[in-house]
């Protein structure tokens, strides 16, 4: 059996091989994204394997298609970036790795709120030119504070054990609520949730009902001088709405692991021109940008390889996997 890895990172290709030996699957690896003029290289390949820059359109499906594949794996929680109708249409069959940390994406989440109450950016910028005064304002204590916690599935779950250590008021608001979380978080509605929140996390997918979902609408729903800390998809967020909130001072901070398009700039070395409104918010002490790392810790990437190789073996000696994506009635 052979699988392609697309956009394989160097610090994943000891892991791909030593999964490949273990379960006796022959690998073809890139660094390279997926895109049509590299599909060849799929050739004679149950599968492919790649990751949320690697966006699977019509044109791509049918390519691998015509390679032989059989099995699009994501080595991503999130698969937004596989268009549905396109891997249908081929006849393709696409599986994701809904679960592979019990703490990263929450631990991190849980930094850059922090790092947010207290002012973390300025102090450390002050150190670096050598001013060690107070700080001109007082930071916050997240235990005199309302959180709301947007989303409580998996991850927006373990956020929530993880903040109630720390004594704050929790707020969620979920489709489906989770009764495990009774006695941790207090479910409202939406709007009250963005009303009455001194800081809002989101850990809700991408869909047509959550993008764009905090504008400058929703935003005049906050409090003001609200904290936003966005650890899902940049596009739940329309970041030119919320640069002029942040300037305005209805918005008194943000944190976030994505931004909008961040596949023209994640994963590079070095990027000569930046989307002006995230080169406008770099500059602002208010807010703090991680580059799509709230995953990255060692358990995690072991994870997702590891289930990676365990979906394709689920589809090729079964005929099913658990974590199938766009299964048909």
């Amino acid at each position: 059996m052979k699988m392609t890895v697309y956009a394989l990172r160097p610090d994943e290709a000891e892991l791909f091989r030593a999964y490949g030996a273990k379960y006796n699957i022959e690998l073809v690896t890139t660094p390279r994204r997926l895109r049509p003029e590299n599909t060849a290289l799929a050739a004679g390949s149950e599968a492919v394997s790649i990751v949320a820059t690697c966006h699977l359109d019509a044109q791509l499906a049918r390519a691998l298609r015509e390679q032989g594949v059989k099995y699009v794996l994501t080595r991503t929680a999130g698969y937004d970036h596989i268009e549905r109708a396109a891997v249908e249409e081929s006849g393709l069959r696409c599986a994701s790795v809904p679960v592979y940390s019990q703490n990263a994406v929450s631990e991190h989440t849980v930094l850059l709120l922090l790092a947010m109450v207290r002012g973390l950016k300025r102090q450390l910028f002050d150190v670096d030119r050598h001013v060690f005064s107070l700080p001109q304002s007082h930071a916050r204590e997240l235990g005199s504070m309302t959180v709301g916690i947007f989303g409580t599935g998996f991850i927006g779950s373990q956020t929530a054990r993880m903040l109630s250590g720390f004594g704050c008021r929790l707020l969620a608001y979920a489709r489906h609520p989770d009764p495990r979380l009774e006695g941790v978080v207090s479910y409202v509605p939406m709007d009250e949730l963005f009303a009455r929140s001194d800081a809002l996390i989101f850990h809700c997918a991408l869909n047509d009902s959550t993008r764009r979902l905090v504008n400058r609408d929703t935003i005049a729903c906050m409090k003001d001088g609200i904290c936003l800390v966005n650890t899902a998809r940049g596009e739940i967020m329309d970041f030119a709405d919320v640069l002029a909130a942040l300037k305005s001072g209805k918005v008194g901070a943000l944190a976030t692991d994505v931004f909008t398009d961040e596949h023209t700039f994640i994963r590079r070395a070095s990027v000569e021109s930046l989307d002006p409104v995230l080169a406008e918010l770099i500059t602002m002490d208010n807010f703090l940008f991680t580059p799509h790392v709230a995953f990255f810790t060692d358990t995690a990437v072991d994870n997702l390889i590891r289930l990676t190789f365990r979906n394709l073996l689920d589809f090729t000696s079964t005929g099913s996997c658990p974590n199938e994506l766009f299964l048909r009635a």
